[in-house]
């Protein structure tokens, strides 16, 4: 697996007072222990005790990168506001983590348009090949097909099986939630639908199971088994419905992401922790 360390902060200047060892060295440590939130906090200290703000950049940088692994969106977005404040060259780098906190989000308009920036041709090839990836699967979750080839013709090399998966998807259909749902009335019916055969075997069952409680109380005129029996029936037969909906749901999901993990294969990037506070990244295809 090849992988591109790329620098993503200039030359640093020579009367520059460098962040304290000790911050740095524990923000280093946190983030290998992946405890993200007190490895923002302390990248974020390190940038206070910077004065050259190629530096100070790289750490808050850091720190929106450890904030996005521990769901804090608004942190991170903070954080990159600053990196563009302090170190406007770094564009490049913003608008990669930008994106990848915008897909973790599921905000996918919002990374495509990130990652359809990155691949003009004027950006390090690595961006380039990366963004194409990702901008195509986040293309694929919006239904716009006709991005989705254009990205991907972005990365000279792009993963052996995308195409084909491309293909088989185009071909496949989704299922009907609503489709679902009405068929769920059956109890079953709606999970087999989406082919979840076992959630369907245990829904009929238990339907069967309630039912024939029901008539059992009946028969013995015992009508509080019989309430009490009914209404977990009632509970059982809705499930039945809603399942269906689910399954449906689920179904669709699955088949989505098969094809975007072919389209993205293996790309990833991370910061190579020892450069710091030299600001590196290794991308991995």
């Amino acid at each position: 697996m090849a992988l591109l360390p790329l620098a993503l902060a200039g030359a640093v200047p020579l009367l520059a007072s460098p962040s304290s060892p000790d911050t740095l060295s524990f923000a280093r440590t946190l983030s290998e222990q992946h405890d993200h939130r007190a490895a923002a906090l302390e990248y974020r200290r390190a940038a206070l005790e910077e004065r050259s703000p190629v530096q100070q950049a790289a750490c808050l940088w850091m720190a929106a990168y450890e904030y996005g692994h521990s769901r804090r969106w608004d942190q991170a977005e903070q954080c990159l506001v600053h990196v563009e404040t302090v170190a406007p060259n770094l564009e490049n780098e913003v608008y990669l983590l930008r994106g990848e906190l915008s897909a973790s989000r599921r905000r996918f308009r919002e990374a495509l348009f990130y990652w359809e920036s990155l691949v003009e041709s004027d950006r390090p090839l690595a961006f380039r090949r990366y963004a194409a990836r990702k901008g195509a699967s986040a293309a694929l979750a919006l239904k716009k097909w006709d991005r989705v080839s254009a990205l991907l013709a972005n990365d000279p090399d792009p993963p052996p099986h995308a195409q084909t998966a491309l293909a088989e998807y185009e071909k496949g259909k989704d299922k009907n939630p609503v489709v679902g749902g009405l068929l769920g009335m059956v109890p079953g019916l709606g999970y087999a639908y989406s082919g979840e055969y076992g959630n369907g075997l245990r829904s009929l069952l238990l339907n069967a199971l309630c039912i024939w409680g029901i008539v059992e109380f009946a028969d013995r005129e015992q009508w509080a088994g019989v309430a009490l029996v009914g209404f977990a029936e009632l509970t059982v037969y809705s499930g039945s419905v809603y399942g269906g909906v689910d399954a449906a749901v689920r179904y669709n999901e699955r088949r989505l992401a098969r094809v975007q993990n072919a389209v993205e294969g293996n790309a990833r990037f991370e910061p190579v922790l020892p450069a710091l506070p030299i600001l590196k990244l290794s991308f991995s295809f």
